[in-house]
């Protein structure tokens, strides 16, 4: 893996959204249908990789990242990414 570059030079904002905000809740175990997915989601650079990605949200959250997913819009390249477990998303935004 190459060395890694500023965490702020690959993050350039969070992405919020009531849907985002949705997906960092907790369900509180009466409603099975709502579950924790621990996500945040980020506009990243459109070269960044999900290595690169992983390692920068580690950095500057104090956080274990289990997965990133990514898409490219028409507003930039956004990245998922879900927090490993025993991380919540809630306080790590």
């Amino acid at each position: 893996m190459k060395e890694m570059k500023d965490p702020y030079s690959i993050i350039q904002m969070p992405w919020i959204t009531e849907k985002t905000l949705d997906a960092r809740r907790v369900s509180d175990g009466d409603d099975r249908r709502q579950q924790n997915s621990n996500r945040l989601e980020f506009i990243v650079r459109r070269e960044s990789t999900k290595p690169q990605i992983k390692a920068a949200v580690e950095s500057l959250l104090d956080v274990k990242v289990a997965k990133v997913n990514t898409k490219i819009t028409r507003t930039g390249k956004h990245a998922s990414v879900r927090l490993a477990e025993g991380y919540d998303a809630e306080e790590a935004a």
